[in-house]
């Protein structure tokens, strides 16, 4: 799941990966912001706004590093799997 290009793409659309999430996983985006059903095996993950905004976020409370893909990738599963942001260990 290469989350390097998501600027690229419109904010309402819906990113869909394989399961498990991980930074290897088949993915896409698609323009159908309302439906979440699977889509050729591909489950929905989130959509595009939430997803920049929970690099955003990974970001900033990491004095704005850059995340690599691997660490954009765990983001967003980790946000997919407990409806939270992943926050750096203390």
């Amino acid at each position: 799941m290469k989350s390097s290009r998501l600027g690229e793409f419109n904010r309402e659309h819906s990113i869909y990966a394989a399961k498990p999430w991980t930074v290897d996983s088949e993915a896409r985006v698609q323009q159908d912001p309302h439906s979440t059903a699977p889509i050729d095996g591909l489950d929905c993950l989130l959509d595009v706004y939430t997803a920049l905004d929970v690099i955003e976020v990974w970001s900033e409370h990491r004095d704005g590093a850059h995340p690599t893909i691997a660490e954009r990738c765990a983001a967003l599963a980790y946000y997919e799997n407990h409806d939270d942001y992943l926050m750096p260990e203390e």
